[in-house]
């Protein structure tokens, strides 16, 4: 065979392997192809439209929209939030949901009662940083609801922000512990404390869990 038809064959299987990889790129068939791919070297059963049909329509969130899962929608700052009413107060188990999740999240800084004697502070009392606050004191006690769900959602001084680890309704559980009488918060707090006869630590955590999980599901 000769230099120009190998050559002109050559520019030929060229040419075809070009007309085949430019038919199979993105967006290929539209009927079939999802353009997940960039190039679709073969079709799939999932492209095709008989399959495609039974597919819920894939829309946009609407402009401006808020997820409800998966974040959290921030809380004002503490100078915004003066004026917020707790909105449970009233309701019976606030206080209870509010020892619980102080047990777990607030006790190792503010003490068992809320007495600013934590064990973190207590094992590192020589560290140069203000002892956390009673809940006794009149820099607690001074706040308004609303400035306190602030102080707790947004963090304070060496306190972290707890907005991303409880959820709105819990941040106020904490405030109704905040706002009870000190007898009323001792004794919730108290109460959660106790480990009753026979019973392990681990055991009282499992338990102290699930009826939280129950309040919260109230």
């Amino acid at each position: 065979m000769s230099s120009t038809k190998q050559q002109s064959m050559w520019l030929l299987i060229v040419a075809m392997a070009a007309m085949v990889i430019f038919a199979a790129c993105e967006p290929g068939d539209p009927g079939r192809s999802t353009g997940s791919y960039p190039i679709d070297i073969f079709q799939e059963m999932h492209y095709n439209q008989s399959v495609k049909a039974q597919e819920p329509p894939r829309f946009s969130a609407p402009e401006d929209s808020i997820p409800v899962s998966g974040g959290y929608i921030a809380a004002p700052a503490k100078a915004d939030a003066a004026d917020l009413v707790n909105p449970l107060a009233g309701d019976a188990n606030a206080l209870e949901r509010g020892a619980l999740l102080y047990k777990q999240n607030c006790s190792m800084c503010h003490g068992a009662t809320a007495g600013g004697d934590g064990y973190v502070w207590v094992k590192f009392g020589d560290y140069p940083a203000p002892t956390p606050p009673e809940f006794a004191s009149v820099r607690i006690t001074q706040l308004t609801p609303g400035e306190a769900y602030a102080s707790v959602s947004n963090g304070a001084g060496f306190m972290p922000s707890f907005q991303g680890l409880l959820n709105e309704a819990d941040r106020w559980a904490l405030v109704s512990l905040i706002e009870a009488t000190a007898a009323e918060r001792t004794a919730a707090l108290n109460a959660v404390n106790t480990v009753a006869a026979g019973e392990t630590d681990i055991e009282n955590e499992i338990k102290r869990a699930l009826r939280l999980n129950e309040l919260r599901a109230n």
